[in-house]
């Protein structure tokens, strides 16, 4: 079976806040979900591009989830 890549962006208001997203993130990125799956993060300006490389569908959709879910519980921490 082929690997499954993808490459999502996601642009924030401003740098700051990539900058924030992106340090909160990163470890998450270093360490690994699962050996089934790995994401490339990199922070350009305003937004950050998440590479995401998995063995399988079932590994590529669970990791893509668990950063949305991560990202909109920081959204929704940082308009506190």
């Amino acid at each position: 079976m082929q690997n499954i890549k993808a490459e999502v962006s996601v642009k924030f208001s401003n740098s700051r806040t990539a900058e924030i997203f992106f340090n909160t993130l990163q470890p998450e990125s270093l360490n690994g979900l699962t050996d089934r799956s790995s994401v490339l993060m990199e922070q350009m300006n305003d937004s950050i591009r998440f590479v995401i490389d998995a063995k399988d569908i079932t590994a590529f959709r669970a990791t893509l989830n668990s950063y949305l879910i991560w990202m909109r519980m920081l959204l929704s921490i940082t308009l506190l």
